[in-house]
């Protein structure tokens, strides 16, 4: 699963064939930047937004911002035998931002956190004006109450999406005070906490799954913000870690031995440390300003624990100069002993921005597409290749081949079609190289139309009138 933040969209990618089988736009959001966590067995990932913005994206000016501004979390199910994806419910959060998230394991599967930031809902000069307060917080929400709430009816209609509100739909939704500007929010490997950390604090924090809920159970609020109760800090928080001149925390990843390890974007390093005592263990320097960090398995209740990436935000001088925007590094860091130890560095377009590391055994690609006879646009056999008109729509049903294109087999030129202006003109083509890597494209020139066909694959590209 992805996220396209420019666009407020997400995707799901069949790893079978490493295509995307769907894409939907989440409304009322402004950039899903959470990188698409998913609960424990894929009921929901949830996608809250970056940005807050009026409910419709209606108009609203930022002098209402408090009032008229949302910032929403849509939870998202994905139907796999039909692999689509579908907006089950969203929540009305408070106008904030909204940075990462994860969904709890084990003893907290039921559970989800996201990151906020700019709590002040500050409206111009954020650098200033979003770090006027001593803490944001962490949304803390168990996802079978709000599914309930759903069944229940417990929801607003807006603008045909099932919305809940906090102040109206209470319950299943609490905030847990954390270090100014928080970036990731990383649940344990054993489920049992979740690690934030400020960017603008030199502190990482371990919360405790279990102290939540009891303070949860025994109401221990410190007031509420939007209708949305607020935990004590001192009722949920574990233990805070503070490396000596380790700067700017952001994200945290996992090794096999319940070790954690946290990028310091201001220091430019990689810190190991003991999520259980607060001991600093090692730290690492990267080149440089590292933000995400992405461990072999290390989103899972089994990381691998071999291997480490820093995705590095900055290079500078680290490569070939090639301009201005220069290429930014990823660097592959050995975690597998007591020490760590950079063994790679590749460059990479800018801003390398999370991702998941799994063991390649666990992929069962498709090398050739298996042929489909119920397939309605597949053609198997050169003689069966063919052109039809419909009015003023043409329907070309062909063949690509090693290395001709036939589309009508019949015509005197096979491998030409010839359409009127105006036509609308539909190209269905089957690759009939049923061999593995051998793949065929298709393009209409000075029209911005390509296409790939696979081994064994019927593709289609359409050409507007």
């Amino acid at each position: 699963f992805a996220t396209d933040v420019a666009n407020s969209r997400a995707a799901v990618m069949d790893l079978k064939t490493f295509t995307v089988k769907d894409i939907i736009e989440v409304p009322n959001t402004s950039g899903p930047h959470c990188a698409a966590f998913v609960t424990e067995n894929t009921e929901y990932l949830f996608l809250p937004t970056r940005f807050s913005v009026p409910l419709g994206h209606q108009y609203a000016s930022l002098d209402e911002y408090s009032e008229k501004y949302r910032g929403v979390m849509s939870a998202v199910t994905f139907n796999e035998k039909a692999q689509k994806l579908h907006i089950a419910y969203q929540v009305a959060l408070p106008p904030w931002s909204y940075d990462l998230s994860d969904a709890g394991k084990k003893i907290s599967k039921d559970w989800a956190v996201l990151t906020t930031y700019n709590t002040e809902e500050a409206t111009t000069n954020l650098e200033i004006n979003a770090s006027q307060e001593d803490r944001d917080f962490i949304v803390l929400f168990n996802w079978k109450e709000l599914e309930n709430m759903v069944k229940e009816g417990k929801y607003d209609n807006v603008g045909g999406q099932k919305m809940i509100f906090p102040e109206k739909h209470k319950g299943g939704i609490y905030l847990v005070p954390v270090a100014k500007s928080p970036h990731g929010v990383d649940v344990t490997p054993d489920g049992k906490y979740f690690i934030a950390s400020g960017k603008l604090a030199p502190l990482l924090t371990v919360f405790s799954f279990e102290k939540a809920f009891q303070a949860i159970e025994k109401k221990e609020f410190a007031g509420e913000r939007n209708g949305i109760p607020i935990l004590k800090y001192e009722s949920v928080m574990e233990r805070e870690v503070n490396p000596e001149n380790a700067l700017g925390p952001l994200h945290t990843q996992f090794d096999d031995k319940g070790m954690a390890y946290t990028t310091m974007f201001i220091s430019s390093e990689v810190v190991k440390w003991n999520p259980e005592t607060g001991e600093v263990l090692d730290r690492v320097p990267v080149q440089y300003s590292p933000g995400h960090a992405v461990a072999a398995e290390g989103d899972t209740v089994s990381p691998d624990g071999k291997y480490l990436v820093s995705l590095n935000k900055l290079a500078k001088d680290s490569y070939l100069s090639v301009g201005p925007s220069h290429p930014e590094s990823m660097q592959l860091i050995d975690i597998s002993g007591e020490k760590m130890k950079v063994i790679q560095s590749s460059p990479v377009d800018p801003e390398p921005h999370y991702g998941q590391m799994i063991k390649a055994d666990k992929i069962k690609t498709v090398e050739v597409y298996p042929k489909d006879e119920n397939h309605p646009n597949a053609v198997y056999n050169q003689k069966d290749a063919r052109i039809v008109r419909k009015g003023n729509e043409v329907h070309v049903y062909g063949i690509a081949m090693r290395s001709k294109f036939i589309f009508d087999a019949n015509a005197k030129r096979p491998d030409v079609i010839e359409v009127n202006e105006g036509d609308k003109v539909v190209v269905h083509l089957t690759n009939l190289d049923f061999d593995e890597d051998i793949t065929h494209g298709f393009a209409i020139n000075q029209y911005n139309l390509n296409m790939e066909i696979q081994p064994g694959q019927t593709n289609t590209i359409e050409l507007p009138l």
